[in-house]
């Protein structure tokens, strides 16, 4: 798969997820340390507006609920995004001057991420499709382990233990600072 019909699956994911939320969710907790599902959903929408503007898709917020705007938001992003923006570099939003690659993996492997914690948030099974799983841990194994990466202030809190046989989606959690067991 590609590494735009992976951002586009991520984001499938998501929306899919999304459909199913009550009114009463959108107050629930998240593996995100402080944030709600709502403000999980402000924050990817959030993200997609960034990544879309490194990537030279020049989006707006819609003026609407959260599910919506992140439907709205994810579908204009995939439309738009010129496939050649990614062999030019850009602004990765956080870490400086990427190639437009680095730009996309960036945001297919958060909203990936994001997309498991939606599902855990809401008591939904939160086993990723095990191709979509395999190329984010493939590339968020590349991220650095420095303070303005992981940790306090970083976009990703320090990686959790994992065991190396558990699942690829508790990996590939665990990876990214989160623990496969939360809420325990």
């Amino acid at each position: 798969m590609d590494l735009l019909a992976l951002d586009r699956a991520a984001t499938a994911l998501n929306v899919e997820l999304m459909s199913r939320l009550t009114a009463e969710q959108l107050d629930a907790s998240t593996p995100c340390a402080g944030w709600t599902v709502r403000d999980l959903l402000h924050h990817q929408v959030d993200t997609t507006l960034k990544f879309g503007a490194a990537l030279g898709v020049e989006l707006e917020e819609p003026d609407t609920e959260p599910v919506t705007a992140y439907r709205i938001t994810a579908d204009r992003f995939a439309e738009e995004l010129d496939p050649a923006a990614l062999d030019r570099e850009a602004d990765f939003p956080g870490f400086g001057r990427r190639s437009g690659k680095q730009v996309l993996a960036g945001h297919f492997v958060d909203h990936l991420v994001h997309a498991w914690d939606l599902a855990k948030a809401t008591g939904r099974d939160a086993a990723l499709p095990a191709d979509l799983a395999q190329a984010a841990f493939r590339m968020a194994r590349r991220y650095p382990s420095t303070p303005d990466v992981r940790g306090p202030g970083g976009p990703f809190a320090l990686p959790v233990a994992v065991p190396e046989d558990a699942p690829l989606t508790d990996r590939l959690v665990g990876l990214l600072g989160r623990s496969p067991r939360w809420p325990a």
